[in-house]
């Protein structure tokens, strides 16, 4: 569902699916109405602007109207020449006025008209009570739910109940006080006789109960969900995710919440701000709402065990019966029952019980206590660990002693062998050092001698090499002496060049050709306008 805006009395009212939106929402100073289930804020342009940022303007509203005046003003005109449209068939006798459109409060008049008009009497209505409270100095409140045709199992639809105080004293003399108390409780069926009122200023129908039929105190979604957890309990998957060992360092831990929810950062705040998880926290974003709730559920623990994460903590952090019921539905309990990873459930608070916590290797109450849970495995491991190493001390401690002393015979033992073998070897010794003496030296002399004779003929060699590379240096040398061009242009001659390659013949370079003069302090670029070939001695003039 996406969330919508609309203009109404001066205020920017938003509604639809504003659970995700909520931070950015009321970023712009909107304040909650828990009435009505909407966010409200003073209408300014500017407001109006950031407003159409996050939601998107309800159709009809002054917001979207306003960027329609041309085009009704022009369909006006054409509408004007032509006859006028006759009324929509089967549709209530509102009255129409030019643009072909009614005011919220004509349509609200007509629908409570029509309601007043189907529902004279109070009609007997079957259905689920959810989210049940009492405010206003008795007044009972509670979402009356039914079975959503053609969604997931675990989908209802709801319509706002009351039952006034003044009845309430009423059902209480009729029926029993107690009765009444068991009858209105969260998740019990209820027979009921209301009265069916639509409120016009919030465009929201509700009923008022008038009389109750007590026997229906269990419901169809109640009843679903007890033959679940039989059927759980007989095949055992009750006690599958319970029967795994939780690692006594769970270094990586999944968190499955909301993106941006109180259970993420209640959680994390728990879990990271004492500096005692020294592991790692892997979020995985998971709405928690809406039809998709176990679909993205399951694929999230799927996730998880991909990971490899140690421990999985499911958490949504409460809600009403009817946002906590997604997780009395069978695919996230097979989903937890079949991961191979222990998981922590902390779906909702205090009396809260949904079939997924049954399930779970472990409950808690709310995603706090989830990251205590956690911080308590790490706490009992170092604790166990404390322990064993005190009494492996201790046990340390006496082998020491018992080893000091073994130590201690026995270096009492060794010294005395030690010094009977020394004596009776140290002479043995002696006589080896001067044979060896003997030996060394005779060896020595050998070698003085070789390296002698080997040094000699070495130098020689070395000098004969030193002098035939000297004579070739000092040839080399005489060479480029002649090859030198410097004295010649010192003395006047020119070298001539063409492409940095020199012309040796006249062949080699051709008229408009440019040559490269080097001559004595410097160059000069010349251009070639005619060439003439020398004759030989000897030949004849043409």
């Amino acid at each position: 569902m996406a969330v919508f805006f609309k203009i109404e009395n001066n205020f920017i009212v938003f509604f639809g699916d504003t659970f995700n939106h909520r931070p950015a929402i009321k970023s712009l100073g909107a304040r909650w109405n828990g009435t009505d289930k909407t966010w409200i804020l003073s209408d300014t342009p500017e407001a109006r602007e950031q407003a159409a940022q996050i939601a998107r303007p309800m159709p009809g509203s002054a917001d979207t109207r306003k960027n329609n005046d041309a085009d009704t003003r022009k369909k006006n005109d054409t509408d004007a020449a032509t006859s006028q449209s006759p009324p929509l068939k089967n549709s209530p006798a509102i009255n129409m006025d030019p643009s072909m459109g009614v005011s919220v409060s004509q349509l609200m008049a007509e629908a409570d008209k029509i309601i007043s008009q189907g529902f004279p009497t109070p009609a007997w209505v079957i259905g689920e009570i959810q989210s049940i409270s009492r405010r206003g100095g008795g007044t009972l409140y509670f979402d009356f739910a039914d079975a959503k045709t053609g969604a997931h199992q675990t989908a209802t639809v709801t319509i706002k109940c009351n039952v006034w105080q003044s009845n309430m004293s009423w059902l209480e003399k009729r029926h029993g006080k107690e009765k009444i108390e068991s009858v209105f409780q969260d998740g019990n069926h209820l027979r009921a006789l209301v009265q069916v009122k639509l409120y016009k200023d919030r465009g929201q129908l509700s009923l008022t109960i008038e009389d109750i039929d007590p026997t229906f105190t269990q419901g169809a979604l109640a009843l679903a969900r007890a033959e679940l957890l039989k059927k759980l309990r007989a095949s055992g998957l009750d006690r599958k995710n319970k029967s795994l060992s939780v690692p006594a360092f769970p270094f990586k831990v999944a968190l499955i919440t909301a993106q941006d929810s109180r259970a993420h950062s209640d959680f994390t705040h728990q879990l990271t701000a004492g500096g005692e998880f020294p592991g790692e926290l892997i979020f995985i974003p998971c709405p928690m709402q809406g039809d998709n709730v176990p679909r993205d559920v399951t694929k999230s623990i799927k996730r998880a065990c991909e990971a490899g994460a140690d421990l999985i903590v499911l958490s949504r952090g409460g809600g009403s019966a009817a946002d906590l019921r997604w997780f009395d539905g069978e695919e996230i309990a097979l989903a937890i029952a079949h991961a191979e990873v222990p998981v922590i459930a902390a779906i909702g608070h205090h009396d809260d019980h949904s079939v997924a916590e049954d399930v779970a290797h472990t409950r808690e109450k709310t995603p706090t206590a989830a990251a205590e849970r956690v911080l308590e495995i790490f706490r009992d491991t170092r604790r166990v660990i404390n322990e064993r190493a005190h009494s492996l001390a201790v046990i340390l401690d006496r082998e020491v002693s018992r080893f000091e002393k073994t130590q201690s015979d026995l270096r009492e033992r060794l010294t005395s062998a030690t010094e009977a073998f020394f004596a009776r070897h140290r002479e043995r010794l002696g006589f080896l050092l001067l044979s060896l003496q003997r030996s060394f030296d005779g060896v020595m002399s050998a070698q003085e001698s070789y390296f002698t004779r080997t040094s000699l003929e070495l130098n020689h060699h070395a000098r004969q090499w030193i002098q035939r590379l000297s004579e070739g240096l000092f040839e080399r040398e005489q060479k480029l002496i002649r090859l030198d061009p410097g004295p010649w242009l010192d003395s006047g001659w020119t070298q001539i060049s063409h492409n940095g390659s020199p012309i040796k013949s006249i062949a080699d370079v051709e008229p408009t050709q440019e040559v490269t003069a080097r001559i004595r302090d410097g160059v000069l670029k010349l251009k070639v306008t005619s060439k003439e070939e020398r004759q030989k001695e000897g030949s004849k003039q043409p």
